[in-house]
């Protein structure tokens, strides 16, 4: 198997896995928000709009056009021992009920190993359902701890102000994002 899967593999029932697709999103969005959270359909779209990631970071298997189970794989990283290693991570996995107990999971499973061994990833994070992913080989190795610990309330009256971040920003943004990586490494 190709692991881009820009060619639809076959699978049993007439199924088909294969890369998400833009036409993919939406049925993508529906099935992580009934079968996880709302939020996880945005989370999906921003992972595909990110020129970093993209739709190659999402598979779905469908049925005829319908998409009946989709994962995400994630680049990342982590820190053991002050060594950093590329990781891949991932989320957002989802089944319509109905397909449940198919091998589809384990079918995107597979296709997760196989992109994360060619993006060269040394280890996988996986961050979910408790125990679940033991049937597809993986173990509790590391604990990842907290990554942020508030104490105290942030100075100001409460109120938030939303705005587009501005170039001068960026150095806040950094800082923000090393802080919360050294407190999660």
């Amino acid at each position: 198997m190709s692991s881009g899967y820009s060619v639809p593999v076959s699978l049993p029932d007439g199924l088909a896995l294969r890369q998400a697709r833009p036409a993919d999103l939406d049925q993508i969005g529906a099935l992580l928000s009934e079968r996880g959270e709302p939020d996880d359909a945005i989370d999906h779209r921003l992972v595909v709009i990110d020129p970093d990631a993209g739709l190659s970071a999402c598979a779905v298997v469908v049925d005829g056009d319908r998409v009946v189970s989709t994962a995400t794989l994630l680049d990342e990283e982590v820190c053991i021992g002050g060594v950093r290693l590329p990781a891949g991570q991932v989320e957002l996995v989802a089944t319509e009920s109905e397909y449940e107990g198919r091998g589809l999971v384990r079918a995107l499973m597979h296709w997760a190993h196989e992109r994360s061994a060619a993006r060269g990833h040394l280890v996988q994070a996986m961050i979910g359902i408790p125990y679940f992913y033991r049937l597809f080989g993986y173990e509790y190795a590391i604990d990842i701890p907290q990554a942020l610990n508030v104490n105290a309330l942030p100075p100001g009256d409460g109120t938030a102000t939303l705005r587009a971040a501005r170039p001068s920003d960026i150095p806040s943004m950094a800082a923000l994002q090393a802080s919360a990586r050294a407190g999660s490494m």
